[in-house]
This record gives C-alpha cells, sequence and structure tokens, in this order.
C-alpha cells in the first residue's frame, strides 16, 4: 500500500494516531468538497485548503516504509497508479457515453494525468503521490539519517519560495482549461516533497515530533494559521500566494491536526470512529466528490446560510458512509476470492 491514503506504519505497533490524523485528513478533504458547505462558509472551506492537502503529505512521509527502488515503484504503482487508471478510464468512459467528446481527447488527458486533464479532477493527487513518494525513496538512498530529510525539506522550500507553480502550456485546442501544470503534476513537487520529507523527518525523529506536539508549539500554530487566513493554496489550480504566508498557513495547520488527532486517540469511541475511516481514505477519496454532487443535484439546496451549511455537512456525512459501505464490500469481496484462488492454485501444483 503507498502513501496516506493506503499505507500503514513503519512499525511493528499500529499507531492509531496516525489512522485518526487520516481520518481527520480525508473528512477536511470531503468538506472542503461540498459546494453546499462552499456556499454557506465560503471562509472556513478557504481555511481547509490551506492544510488538507498538504496534511495528507506529511502523513505520508510519516508512514511511508522503506524498500528497495523495484518494490517501491511496483507497490507506488499499484497502490496509485491503478486506482488512477481504474477511476479515470471508468469515469471517462462514462463522460463518452453521457456526454459526448472522443477517445483520443479521453486518453491524452489520462496521459498527462493533470487535474484539468483528468475525467475527475481531484485524481491530480494520485500521480502526484506517486512522484513524490517515488522520489523520497531515492532519498533513502543518501546518508544522513533524520538529518537528510532536514537538509530535503530545506531544499523543497527554497524551491517553493523561488520558483512559482507552473500553469503549464496552452492546451486550449485540445480542450483542456488552463492551469493544466506539467505532465503527472511534476510542477508541484518541490511543495509536496516539502510536507513528504517533513513528515519523514518527524518520523524519523520522535523527539523532534513530541515536541511538535507540546501544548505551546501547537497554541503558536493556532495563532500563526490566524495570522496566514489571508493567503491562498489550491494546488490543483496552481495556487499557492504569497508563498511565505502559504507555507506558513500549511504548516502550522498541520501541526494543529497533529495535535488534535493525539488529543482525539484519548477519546475511544471518536477514536475509533475515526480510525476506521482513516483506514478507507482511498474509497473515500475516490467517489466522495461524486456522491456529493449527485445527492445536492437530487435535492433542492436551502437558500439560508444556516440551512445550506447542515445540509452539505448532511450531504457530507451520507458520502462518507456511502464510501465506507462501498470499501467494505469490496474488502469482504476480495476475502472471498482470494482463498478460493490460493486453493485453486494449490489443486493445480498438486495435480
Amino acid at each position: 500500500m503507498a502513501g496516506a491514503l493506503t499505507a500503514s506504519a513503519r512499525t511493528t505497533v499500529r499507531d492509531v494516531t496516525i489512522d485518526v490524523a487520516r481520518g481527520i485528513a480525508i473528512l477536511l478533504v470531503v468538506l472542503g468538497h461540498n459546494s453546499a458547505l462552499a456556499g454557506a462558509a465560503p471562509g472556513f472551506v478557504d481555511a481547509l485548503f490551506l492544510f488538507h492537502v498538504p496534511l495528507f503529505f506529511l502523513l505520508s512521509g510519516l508512514v511511508q516504509p522503506s524498500h528497495p527502488m523495484n518494490v517501491a515503484v511496483t507497490r507506488l504503482a499499484r497502490g496509485l497508479l491503478l486506482p488512477l487508471l481504474v477511476a479515470a478510464v471508468s469515469v471517462g468512459a462514462l463522460k463518452l457515453m453521457t456526454r459526448g467528446g472522443s477517445v483520443e481527447h479521453l486518453l491524452a488527458g489520462i496521459a498527462w494525468a493533470t487535474g484539468q486533464t483528468l475525467p475527475w479532477s481531484h485524481l491530480w493527487f494520485l500521480p502526484a503521490l506517486f512522484l513524490t513518494l517515488l522520489t523520497t525513496q531515492a532519498l533513502r538512498n543518501l546518508p544522513g539519517g533524520a538529518a537528510r530529510w532536514a537538509f530535503a525539506s530545506a531544499a523543497a522550500l527554497l524551491a517553493v519560495l523561488s520558483v512559482p507553480m507552473a500553469v503549464g502550456p496552452d492546451l486550449s485546442t485540445l480542450g483542456f482549461a488552463a492551469p493544466v501544470g506539467l505532465p503527472w503534476n511534476l510542477d508541484l513537487l518541490p511543495a509536496c516533497l516539502l510536507f513528504v520529507c517533513a513528515g519523514a523527518l518527524l518520523h524519523d525523529a520522535p523527539a523532534l515530533r513530541a515536541r511538535v506536539e507540546h501544548p505551546l508549539v501547537v497554541a503558536t500554530a493556532v495563532l500563526l494559521f490566524a495570522f496566514s487566513l489571508g493567503a491562498r493554496v489550491d494546488f490543483n489550480l496552481r495556487v499557492f500566494t504569497p508563498p511565505p504566508l502559504a507555507v506558513l498557513a500549511a504548516a502550522s495547520g498541520c501541526v494543529v491536526a497533529l495535535a488534535l488527532a493525539r488529543v482525539l486517540t484519548t477519546l475511544p469511541k471518536v477514536a475509533a470512529l475515526l480510525a476506521t475511516v482513516g483506514r478507507h481514505t482511498l474509497t473515500i477519496f475516490l467517489l466522495h466528490v461524486s456522491i456529493q454532487k449527485a445527492l445536492l443535484g437530487l435535492i433542492a439546496v436551502p437558500t439560508s446560510t444556516f440551512m445550506r451549511a447542515l445540509t452539505g455537512l448532511a450531504t457530507a456525512a451520507v458520502a462518507v458512509l456511502a464510501s465506507l459501505a462501498v470499501s467494505a464490500a469490496w474488502k469482504w469481496v476480495l476475502s472471498r476470492w482470494r482463498p478460493r484462488r490460493m486453493t485453486a492454485h494449490a489443486r493445480e501444483v498438486a495435480t
């Protein structure tokens, strides 16, 4: 399994705090993609965008296991690129049948693999995470222990502050709206690496992680996050402005989220619920946008701010529950299929 969407902790004892943090992160992503909630509380949604994607990258660094490069490529491709391909082809084929278009346009968009070219825009995250974790695996071959992550984070920070995200070439003649970015979101690599390497640093330096979650540090992070609310972050649309303030907002938001996860871990029922959500993030990530859009399209969204926000929260909850049901059903199917396949293989070997 690959990344914060699918990976387990690198330690032999599973860190429930990470699952809780992943649960928090995916819930924030779901809320951030709810149009009713965005209409009722745009400032709240803008605040979520400041750190919910950086949080996922940071958690990926915390949980990414170390493998030989050939093993890492295989696992990352299976965990990230295969779901990307299945989702993009399935949704793209459905759109071709219902809205028209060309197969060539669909395949070109999937090959470019950014939010503006893929059939589902939020799928941009999967190739970006693939490239980032693959780069991180290469960095693991360098000496230096935890210090290498500090140097890598510093280098990535310098790149983020000095090199703007690329809007990409003009592909409007091919039917793709700007900014398409570079293929596979290569232009986002410095920003993604900044948070993945920071997560790897926290994993390899437990004392540092303990200091980051200290109440005084968390209180400071809350103040810094409030100070940086004027920043704007949207990786898909290549918005990360102004860069220093955006980095501050993302980093302080991640610190607060990690501390919140640690606190919620002490509440067994809440922790169990969030950890369950955190263990099914890939399915929730893939399905939540379409489920929310379908639900909001079927109902009359109220005009009052309060009722619109309530509708947004309700549809977000249904999207999460429906995704959990799909994920549980899929795992049940796999649990039934794999033993039968192994039994059939054993019989073939015996004969």
